[in-house]
């Protein structure tokens, strides 16, 4: 992990700074298996046995809940190297099919700050439907403000747009 959250591509662009040490690492692993509200995984090149990035199902809404909804918002982070390969659209959409059908999740968010045009293309690639943005200030980027931009996905937008998982279910 500690290869690419030191990139100064990456952790900016989802709103921390990059990891200065091995210590900063550690500490991020530590946070993600102590936090309860937080599911985060490896996401593993096969191939090559080796993890390229995390992958992320938090227990939070961007929005208000309502009531009796189950609402959770993904997050990701893929090393600069393997960009452009379609790991993480693949990533993301094994978690949603997790969240919104093993789960029972009722909507899954998916956010990028607005000068982060790589995740805007995934979450696009993914088929997430735009909600809203808002103003945000990046408490670890020097207290910085941004657009946050957010995107969402329930059952019944994710069978439709992938029909060959569910042959025998009407839409």
């Amino acid at each position: 992990m500690f290869e690419y959250a030191r990139d100064p591509r990456v952790g900016p662009n989802a709103g921390w700074t990059p990891h200065k040490s091995l210590a900063d690492t550690r500490i991020t692993i530590r946070g993600f298996l102590h936090d309860k509200n937080c599911d985060t995984r490896a996401v593993v090149l096969k191939s090559e046995n080796r993890p390229i990035g995390s992958i992320g199902l938090h227990r939070r809404s961007p929005r208000r809940l309502r009531r009796g909804r189950e609402e959770r918002e993904i997050g990701y982070v893929l090393n600069p190297a393997y960009w452009g390969h379609g790991y993480i659209p693949e990533a993301v959409n094994a978690v949603l099919y997790h969240a919104l059908f093993e789960l029972g999740v009722d909507v899954v968010w998916c956010g990028h700050y607005d000068f982060n045009d790589n995740s805007r293309r995934v979450i696009e690639k993914c088929g997430f439907s735009f909600v809203f943005r808002r103003e945000e200030m990046l408490y670890h980027m020097d207290d910085r403000f941004c657009y946050a931009c957010y995107y969402a996905m329930d059952r019944r937008h994710y069978r439709a747009m992938h029909p060959e998982q569910f042959p025998d279910a009407p839409l």
